[in-house]
């Protein structure tokens, strides 16, 4: 008998497109009203919270980003812009 016990059936979440490490993101003009997340591309309308993030290889231009992604970014060393 084996001790190898399968996970649950069906995907475990949704798909993520990763970009590779190597590619530094363009710099990118700050958003007005609408817009989308600089890292995930889902839409911005006027009530979504959006924060202003700066990259950690490269503080050209603050990133804005949704809230979802801010905390992935803070984790992986983006610091809040000033």
């Amino acid at each position: 008998m084996s001790k190898f016990h399968p996970g649950p059936a069906g995907p475990a979440g949704p798909a993520v497109d990763r970009k590779p490490a190597g590619k530094v993101p363009a710099a990118v003009p700050p958003l007005a009203d609408g817009g989308c997340c600089n890292l995930c591309g889902s839409p911005l309308d006027r009530r979504a919270l959006r924060y202003r993030l700066v990259s950690p290889r490269s503080c050209d231009a603050p990133l804005t980003v949704c809230h979802t992604c801010r905390k992935a970014a803070l984790g992986e060393g983006y610091r809040p812009a000033q």
